[in-house]
């Protein structure tokens, strides 16, 4: 067809054309189009300024915090939006292709991902004027499945819920004695000597104490530290 004959075409018919090429490009990216999308649940831990941080730990920490309601009412959601989308994707138009798709989209092993963010600062320039902004940036995920969670809280309730179990198994327990924790345990115990009752709100001679040696045991947790005068803490030395 030469251009004479192309000129002898009404100007519509391109556009009616064109319109059904939208149509069938917009037909075929609906068809195989991936119109789901897994539910993932997202944690962001806070990690700034802090050094040698351990993943698993930091988890724990938000599992003694948080506990393991909100993940069990997700893992709920999850069953039941599975559930749905499965019974949709059968009485589609397309359900063989829809069906798959959905099954493609499963990830139950990665349910709930736990992303260590650090801040950021972070420069622009503009009209010769530079200045900083602060960005939240993940250092550091863990991706887990309900069970995995589940297992990490067991462990924490077998212990007590009194630390996590890095710090619980931690092999120099002296090093965990941090100023926050001995603070807790003076106000906790009225600056009194849980032997002999002498009050020391000044801290002179108030020494804490493990209760079960660190040498027969003993972990550093509240419920084995108290609060001594420096008198019964010599005279009880490493006993129970």
């Amino acid at each position: 067809m030469d251009l004479a004959m192309l000129s002898t075409i009404p100007k519509a018919w391109f556009g009616i054309g064109a319109a059904l090429l939208g149509v069938l490009i917009w037909l075929l990216w609906f068809i195989f189009h991936n119109p789901y999308s897994y539910p993932y649940y997202f944690v962001d831990i806070d990690i700034s300024k802090r050094r040698n941080v351990n993943i698993q730990e930091e988890i724990e920490k938000y599992l003694l915090d948080k506990g393991m309601d909100e993940f069990l009412n997700q893992f709920n959601y999850v069953e039941q939006w599975e559930s749905d989308t499965f019974e949709a994707a059968k009485k589609s138009i397309f359900r063989f292709k829809r069906v798959k798709q959905y099954l493609d989209i499963l990830d139950d092993d990665n349910m709930f991902i736990f992303n260590l963010c650090r801040d950021q600062t972070r420069y622009r320039q503009r009209n010769y004027v530079k200045s900083s902004y602060v960005v939240s940036a993940a250092s550091d995920t863990c991706e887990c499945n309900l069970a995995y969670l589940q297992a990490r809280y067991d462990e924490l309730e077998r212990i007590g819920f009194e630390t996590t179990t890095v710090k619980y198994h931690a092999k120099n327990q002296r090093q965990l004695m941090t100023p926050e924790l001995r603070r807790r345990i003076m106000e906790r115990d009225n600056y009194t000597c849980q032997v002999c009752g002498k009050y020391m709100p000044d801290e002179v001679g108030l020494h804490i104490d493990h209760i079960i040696p660190v040498s027969r045991g003993g972990k550093t947790v509240e419920s084995n530290l108290q609060v001594l005068c420096s008198k019964c803490n010599g005279h009880k030395s490493n006993r129970v």
